[in-house]
Formats: structure tokens, sequence, C-alpha cells
């Protein structure tokens, strides 16, 4: 399945969702739901670095959900992934945000894909982008 690891593999400098839609628990059908409006209140949902919500029970195989699962080193969805690294389920992002950590890794990832020329170019767009999260 060469081609859905090509689609799933290589989430550098994208922010991913992995969810399931299969589930039964009330819980993680509650955390899918206010992980998505706490997304949407940052306006992720309208960042080019952001990729629809990945569901890991449709068109996915075993090994593929294995290696998602693997490398966040757990099993619990919903998942986020910020430039490939796993951030947390949705208790984890919860409090990322309210330490301002979340904040800093999504503009660290809008950041690092830019290319942009200076230390001071990057510090100046960290800042609008952090004005833009607060408004």
């Amino acid at each position: 399945s060469s081609g859905i690891n090509a689609e799933y593999g290589g989430g550098e400098g994208k922010i991913r969702v992995y969810y399931s839609t299969t589930t039964s628990s009330e819980k993680i059908r509650h955390n899918c739901r206010f992980l998505q409006s706490l997304l949407e209140r940052k306006k992720v949902h309208l960042r080019e670095d952001f990729e629809p919500w990945i569901p890991i029970d449709i068109g996915m195989d075993r090994e593929e959900r294995n290696r998602i699962f693997e490398k966040a080193g757990v099993r619990k969805t919903p998942m986020l992934f910020i430039d490939d690294q796993y951030v947390g389920d949705y208790d984890d992002v919860v409090e990322l945000d309210e330490t301002g950590e979340l904040d800093r890794l999504l503009s660290y990832c809008a950041l690092k894909y830019r290319n942009l020329q200076t230390v001071e170019e990057a510090r100046r767009v960290d800042q609008v982008a952090r004005m833009q999260l607060q408004s």
C-alpha cells in the first residue's frame, strides 16, 4: 500500500488530526467535537498547512494505522500532529493551549516552512500571527 504510505507519511510542515469514525465512546466523540472547535477558534482550518481531518479507520490499512499509533506512542484519538510530531490527544492539547505552548507550536510550524530570510522577519511574521490568533 505504497499509495497510502505516501499519503499519510511525510507530515513535515503539516497540521494533521487523526480520528476514529467508528468509536462507540461518547467521550471520544465529544473530544473530537471540542478539539475541532478549539482549532477553529484559532483559525487553524483556514491555514495552508492544515490538512482535513484524517479518519484512522476508513481507507487506511492496519499497517499504516499501527505506524501512526507507534509514532504517537498511544492509541487514543483524536490525535494532533504538528510538523510530523505527536502533540497529544484532546486533553493534552487543552493543557498546551492554557500554557500558550499550542500557539507557539502552531506559529513555529508556519515559520519553519516559510523560508524566511532573517530572524527579524520571522519574529515579525510570528507577532502578526499571534495577533491574528488573539483576534
